[in-house]
């Protein structure tokens, strides 16, 4: 618990925005997280998930909000969210549903309180510098996915807004609109939460070196195979290969597809933040480079990260507030790969604006 690993996303979009335009009009992460901190004050835990989940034939997972906290000082804000999970791998932790903040450890034989099982999910969110960094531990998950569609919804569906309409359409999107719109313009704005992995500036001399050394991209793929073959047609060139039968019963093959590449230091950085990925290292599903010593590395080596050190007696579920106080010590060192990237001043970012 004592070392966690941090990803850095770059907000590329948070706001109400026309159909088509890149133009926000209002709503950006400040006052989103604002909005969201009033309504989870008056909100209990169990209630703190935005959407729907009675819904039939829904994949989305339950996400609940444990804690939220902002610095009046830097504008910065630490959210926890709480990934409902039953999956035995790993501790898995009890959110108290009468008593938001307390949680207790799963056993197979507890008989408390009412609880949601699951695991906390930690970002800090940095508005001076348009950034957001997930925080994972060994007892905690990350899913940026989540994250933006958790904020997405609390807005659209939860949040109180100032003069501001809300309207469902016929297809049950929620659309808002401003109070003092003229009639023969009454606008309806979509809320839109997008980020995206940042990864080292193309200016940088590691990723320059990379550049000059590539020779080929590598994509591995986890693929499905059924008795209904629904594969695309690039992979079923593979089954006229010798030693790769598949037995009757694998539902599942890996492959691995390498084509010969000389990206420029612009389609390089591109590739990154498309494919660079914020799961485990050694998982099969990624994109690499084979280089001209015939080595192999990975996008995600490449994406920006850090590590953070908790005290020993740290508790197992950090409050927002509590991460804070050990983030903020170290804020300036955490802020450097971005100001690298973004060219950003750092004494202008470490105040609120």
């Amino acid at each position: 618990m004592n070392s966690g690993h941090m990803n850095f996303f770059k907000i590329n979009e948070c706001g109400l925005y026309k159909v088509g335009k890149p133009k926000a009009h209002g709503c950006d992460i400040t006052e989103s997280l604002d909005l969201i901190t009033k309504w989870l004050e008056e909100t209990p835990f169990p209630e703190t998930i935005p959407w729907d989940s009675t819904k039939k034939n829904t994949n989305r997972t339950k996400c609940y909000c444990q804690d939220i906290y902002k610095d009046d000082a830097t504008g910065d804000f630490v959210l926890v969210l709480w990934k409902s999970d039953t999956d035995s791998a790993g501790t898995l932790w009890g959110a108290r549903s009468a008593e938001k903040g307390k949680v207790v450890k799963y056993t197979s034989t507890y008989k408390g309180d009412d609880v949601i099982w699951g695991r906390p999910c930690y970002y800090w969110i940095i508005p001076s510098l348009n950034t957001v960094i997930s925080i994972k531990f060994d007892t905690s998950v990350c899913d940026s996915a989540m994250l933006q569609d958790w904020v997405t919804s609390a807005i659209t569906n939860k949040v109180k807004h100032q003069n501001r309409v809300k309207h469902t359409t016929d297809t049950g999107f929620v659309r808002l609109s401003l109070t003092d719109s003229p009639d023969d313009q009454p606008y309806k704005f979509s809320y839109r939460f997008d980020i995206s992995l940042r990864s080292l500036n193309t200016a940088s001399v590691e990723l320059a070196e990379l550049q000059q050394k590539i020779t080929h991209i590598i994509k591995r793929e986890t693929v499905t195979v059924s008795t209904k073959d629904e594969r695309e047609g690039w992979v079923k060139i593979f089954d006229a290969l010798p030693y790769l039968g598949t037995k009757p019963e694998a539902k599942k093959r890996r492959i691995e597809i390498k084509a010969e590449a000389k990206p420029t230091k612009n389609e390089l950085e591109k590739i990154i933040e498309t494919y660079a990925s914020e799961r485990t290292q050694g998982e099969w599903d990624r994109v690499g480079f084979e280089l001209q010593d015939k080595s192999i590395t990975w996008v995600d080596k490449y994406r920006l990260k850090e590590y953070i050190t908790l005290p020993s007696d740290s508790p197992d579920i950090l409050p927002a507030a509590y991460l804070y106080d050990v983030l903020s010590k170290s804020r300036e060192r955490y802020m450097m790969p971005i100001q690298r990237s973004d060219g950003v001043d750092l004494a202008e970012a470490g105040t609120a604006t």
